[in-house]
């Protein structure tokens, strides 16, 4: 197997679409590229850009690379901001390949042989719809947060297991390209969560397969669209998730995916007591402080 080189013309026909999403992401993008870049495969990909009118290098970046790369590389360049969710459905509607590889320019793949892993395992049967594999979760800085993650066993999973817990790391998947025509309309007011209403449709007609291999770095980046804004922003998402997928359920999936809202409420309540209970003491404390002097206060003046 060598290292891909499309570059010649005609432009084949990609096997797989790499879908690079980007906002401001000059910082990261080219490291994202040089990732793709450095897959061996026998097969032909291609890599499409969307990005949402940075106001950075992140054009220009992009840009570099497609004049390397004329016939591999797609830039889908925006006049204004189209927002998150569009940025992400349009990206894909610009996909050629029979797979996309969903790939956030901020995070990266380190294993060269990760587009040929996935593409043999969803080729060898296609009642899979989603392969997707562990990653490492680090900081901007490099820091390395989790080893492995997600914290849950390789294997096969379904709807069952996609709706209680959106476990599929983005960098990691690849997916049956064209199921994202069959999102709502109402997933363009579901911003932050861009992915999770699309496993739920792949799981309706095929399976998750998890591979016990990491092969990406998932990255944290100071003001990232969830995961910087704590769990009581975490849990309110999930309640919006939830409120919203049930119109694209069999009606026999609508009880479970009420529990599973229940719980999210659970968990809100439970962080509310939590802080509650945290405050309290603090709440004592000033009134105990404010009571002493108060009092230490009048009595001076008494002696006056």
């Amino acid at each position: 197997m060598t290292e891909a080189n499309l570059d010649l013309a005609p432009s084949p026909i990609p096997l797989v679409s790499v879908a690079i999403t980007a906002f401001n992401s000059a910082n990261w993008l080219a490291r994202a590229l040089d990732s793709v870049l450095q897959q061996r495969t026998n097969f032909p990909f291609e890599i499409v850009i969307g990005d949402d009118c940075s106001q950075d290098a992140t054009v220009s970046i992009a840009n570099s690379y497609r004049e390397k790369h004329p016939t591999m590389i797609k830039v889908l360049e925006r006049p204004k901001n189209i927002g998150i969710q569009r940025n992400y459905y349009e990206t894909f509607e610009n996909c050629r390949g029979k797979f996309i590889a969903w790939l956030d320019a901020d995070d990266y793949w380190t294993d060269p042989e990760k587009l040929a892993i996935q593409v043999e395992t969803l080729e060898a049967d296609p009642s899979i719809n989603i392969c997707c594999h562990f990653v490492r979760w680090v900081k901007s800085d490099g820091e390395i947060k989790r080893d492995k993650w997600p914290y849950i066993s390789a294997g096969r999973y379904g709807l069952e297991e996609i709706l209680r817990s959106c476990f599929i790391p983005t960098p990691s998947v690849m997916f049956r390209a064209g199921i994202h025509r069959k999102l709502p309309a109402w997933y363009f007011d579901l911003a932050p969560i861009t992915d999770w209403p699309i496993w739920v449709l792949s799981t309706l007609s095929g399976d998750i397969v998890l591979l016990d291999r990491v092969m990406a770095d998932y990255v944290h980046t100071p003001g990232s669209a969830s995961t910087s804004k704590g769990s009581m922003f975490l849990y309110n998402i999930e309640v919006r998730f939830y409120d919203t997928i049930e119109s694209i359920l069999p009606a026999n999936w609508r009880r479970f995916v009420r529990a599973e809202k229940g719980k999210r409420y659970e968990s809100i309540a439970y962080w509310i007591r939590n802080r509650e209970t945290l405050l309290h003491p603090v709440r004592r404390r000033s009134k105990h402080f404010a009571h002493l002097f108060l009092g230490t206060t009048l009595a001076v003046r008494r002696r006056r």
